[in-house]
């Protein structure tokens, strides 16, 4: 089997955009990729390319050598997988084996994928990746903003200031090639900093509070059934976004 990462290729053809590409941040225990780009698409355009990995990503980077067995099953705990595939001597198509490229984690369609995994040769460190797909409007509406944040944290027998920039071109040849039958906005590279690359936070529901007839009433005027009552619907209750 080839290894997906060390084995890098030049990048392909140039992107469908202007797009940034740069290794964000690194240090001794992780780094962070950072991939965004600008094209005329709609969200939904961009989310079904984006679910169909064995038409973008390049075999070269693949445990079988081929990627006719890719997919991702876009829902909570759904995989990012690669099916080995071999012809038998009746000609008919079977599996055997797999491989788990990432763990689906959040999934809102034609807004954000994000999934859990290290890449290649990362597998067999004890290091955490997770990769934010995140897909928004354009200059007001102008067109579709997408990127690719992965951030890498852990122990591992690589170098930082080498295997960083190594998983930064592989994974921005699959950013390109995915976005490669999409015409670009314009000459301008859309900024890291105007784009929000991941969710800030999820609105919930704020905590229902006891109404002061309820609170009278409560615990038949135990204090301490009061207090327990209080906690529960504390720990009931939606939590207060961070």
């Amino acid at each position: 089997m080839k290894n997906p990462i060390i084995t890098v290729a030049l990048l392909a053809a140039a992107a469908a955009s202007p797009a940034l590409a740069e290794v964000k941040a690194a240090s001794e225990s992780g780094f962070n990729i950072i991939h965004v780009a600008a094209v005329n698409a709609t969200p939904d355009e961009i989310w079904r390319r984006l679910l169909s990995p064995k038409d973008y990503w390049n075999k070269a980077h693949s445990w079988s050598g081929s990627t006719a067995g890719f997919y991702i099953d876009a829902q909570a705990n759904g995989c990012f997988c690669e099916l080995f595939q071999e012809t038998d001597a009746g000609g008919k198509l079977k599996t055997v084996g797999s491989v788990e490229h990432m763990r689906v984690i959040f999934a809102q369609p034609g807004k954000v994928l994000r999934m859990q995994g290290a890449l290649g040769p990362l597998q067999s460190e004890a290091v955490l990746g997770t990769l934010t797909v995140a897909i928004g409007p354009y200059r007001e509406n102008t067109g579709t903003t997408v990127s690719f944040s992965y951030v890498v944290g852990g122990y591992m027998r690589y170098k930082v200031a080498e295997i960083a920039p190594a998983v930064d071109r592989v994974l921005g040849e699959q950013f390109k090639n995915m976005l490669s039958p999409f015409v670009g906005t314009g000459p301008e590279a859309p900024k890291a900093d105007g784009f929000k690359l991941d969710i800030e936070k999820i609105e919930e529901p704020a905590a229902r509070e006891i109404a002061p007839k309820d609170a009278a009433n409560s615990g038949n005027g135990d204090p301490d059934a009061q207090g327990a009552d209080d906690l529960a619907i504390r720990e009931l209750s939606p939590s207060e976004p961070q």
